[in-house]
């Protein structure tokens, strides 16, 4: 009988593993990309290609060794929980500063790494397992993937939330927010949660040792595999959200209100009085007068700079008197006067994508994306109609 039973599906699956342990060593060994965020995006790759290789070596390896490749000490899924919540927190906020009680979320892959090498270190030594000990070992086993999955989706739950958050600071903040958005790990989180559900159910299979469906678990390696691979994707297409530090809205404390702007609140209910139509009327003046809105890098803080109010307060007035938050506000004057320059002989020579960047988009794919929500045309099926 062959010692490997290797397959197109299980070589997938360990190139995926690969993969993984190759992006883990470069984002630790480069000097520009070591950050405290990608180094735990690090440790979830190297998590999840160790995952992926010990599994599969436990399907297509030989039974003769089957009890050495289960209790390597590698087979670690509880770092999976702690290393996506720490690289979202760090991603999101670079500056967080480790508190003491931030270790004990590493307490369950303590615990299970001890196990697993006491294990290991006990098979090493040629001792033979009773039927009793490797029913107990499974059982503790299982009970660590169960809680690892529970604890993954959890964290990926949270993680969901702390970046919608993150996204709704941005659009309250910049009117480009594309090279700042978080979004493209929605994707990845998702998956991980789908994932975590199929891991699951595969670690219930398999709590008495050995029912779990090897279909199901291959399949469920396969899926990891490929949500390593477009991890790998996501770094090159995302290099600048890995090596520059440009989550600069997560950083930003609220400027304490001056005492006008104080005077400019009704009672505690949080809304603006009569007052504060002069300081809209200015904003706007100034927006309109200077084209302000042209500047591609524009974002709440010039806009603060140039009106002298606090960017809350900038933020609670568009937001009250607009009904739009920041980035739909300025990207309307942009629209705008893409649609009277579509009309205007003199920019007739004018592509559309040149039209866009005189109005101060930045991106191709906002501009679109903003000109059909404003709109409900695309840009060239504004200018057929005009």
């Amino acid at each position: 009988m062959p010692t490997l039973e290797l397959s197109i599906l299980n070589l997938l699956i360990l190139f995926g593993s690969l993969q993984g342990l190759i992006l883990a060593l470069i984002l630790l060994t480069t000097k520009r990309l070591r950050k405290k965020s990608n180094c735990f995006l690090a440790l979830l790759l190297f998590s999840l290609a160790l995952l992926n290789l010990i599994s599969t070596l436990e399907i297509v390896v030989d039974h003769t060794v089957y009890p050495t490749v289960r209790t390597l000490p590698l087979f670690l899924v509880n770092l999976i929980p702690v290393s996506i919540f720490f690289f979202i927190k760090y991603l999101i906020n670079p500056h967080y500063v480790w508190r003491k009680w931030d270790y004990l979320y590493f307490v369950p892959f303590i615990i299970e790494f001890g196990h697993r090498f006491f294990f290991f270190i006990y098979h090493l030594r040629g001792l033979e397992y009773t039927a009793s000990e490797i029913k107990t070992y499974y059982m503790f086993c299982n009970t660590y993937e169960a809680v690892a999955c529970i604890a993954t989706i959890g964290v990926i739950a949270h993680a969901i939330k702390k970046l919608q958050g993150y996204e709704k600071d941005l659009y309250e903040n910049y009117a480009e927010v594309e090279d700042k958005s978080l979004w493209w790990l929605r994707h990845i989180l998702i998956a991980g949660v789908l994932l975590s559900f199929f891991w699951s159910i595969i670690t219930l299979l398999d709590f008495d040792y050995g029912r779990s469906n090897q279909h199901l678990a291959m399949y469920t390696l396969l899926g990891l595999s490929v949500l390593i691979y477009y991890i790998g994707y996501s770094m090159i297409i995302k290099q600048g959200l890995l090596d520059t530090p440009i989550f600069a809205v997560a950083n930003k404390k609220v400027p304490k209100e001056t005492a006008v702007e104080s005077e400019m609140k009704e009672g505690t209910n949080g809304e603006l009085s009569s007052k504060t139509d002069e300081h809209y009327i200015r904003i706007k003046r100034i927006i309109e007068e200077t084209h302000l809105y042209r500047d591609p890098a524009l974002n709440m803080s010039i806009l603060s700079e140039k009106t002298g109010l606090s960017n809350g307060y900038l933020s609670q007035i568009i937001n009250q008197k607009q009904k739009q938050n920041f980035f739909d506000f300025i990207n309307g004057y942009r629209v705008e006067e893409v649609k009277q320059h579509m009309t205007n002989p003199a920019y007739e020579h004018y592509t559309l994508l040149g039209l866009a960047q005189e109005a101060g988009f930045k991106s191709k794919s906002t501009f679109n994306s903003v000109f059909k929500k404003m709109t409900g045309k695309t840009p060239s099926e504004y200018k057929k109609s005009a």
